[in-house]
């Protein structure tokens, strides 16, 4: 086995939990720990209470912001509804700016790598260039208003997600 960062570990668990959620109408949290205790079998650094806590509070702090979350990939990639991209990209890139307004410890440059190898994983074709732009927009804002609240002055994001669904219920 490999070694890998318990903290990507759980982010992949906790993007397959809203993925999850949002497919098949499961609560992402039950899916969440039903997945971490079959992860766990495997990874046994994933046995600590820490990691359950931290995919549980970022489940359910993107549920709790998800209109914002939303607005703020919908004002970097303004030519794109969030309801038509995918439902794997669309969540990698709330849970990745949910980590980007929640936590100030969080550097934007391994929040957005990250973000970046889940749609290498989970995405399509040209995924990752896609939450790349889009995630680099939204940080530039969020990183704007922190110096100067009233001014919103960034480019939008213009990539094109190879993943754009005409149909939102649409899965990858």
């Amino acid at each position: 086995m490999t070694a890998v960062s318990p903290h990507r570990l759980i982010r992949q668990l906790t993007l397959e939990a809203l993925y999850e959620g949002e497919t098949s109408g499961h609560p992402p949290e039950e899916a969440f720990l039903r997945r971490l205790r079959e992860e766990r079998e495997n990874w046994p650094v994933l046995r600590g209470k820490e990691w359950e806590a931290r995919g549980i509070a970022a489940i359910r702090g993107v549920e709790a912001l998800r209109p914002e979350l939303d607005r703020r990939i919908q004002a970097a990639a303004p030519k794109y509804p969030v309801s038509t991209l995918a439902i794997v990209d669309r969540n990698i890139l709330r849970l990745a700016i949910w980590e980007l307004v929640s936590d100030d410890a969080a550097p934007v440059a391994a929040v957005i790598n990250e973000a970046v190898e889940l749609a290498h994983r989970y995405g399509g074709d040209t995924s990752p260039s896609f939450v790349n732009g889009v995630l680099r927009t939204v940080s530039e804002r969020i990183r704007g208003q922190a110096e100067c609240p009233d001014l919103d002055t960034e480019e939008p994001a213009g990539r094109e997600p190879s993943s754009v669904r005409t149909d939102p219920t649409q899965q990858p």
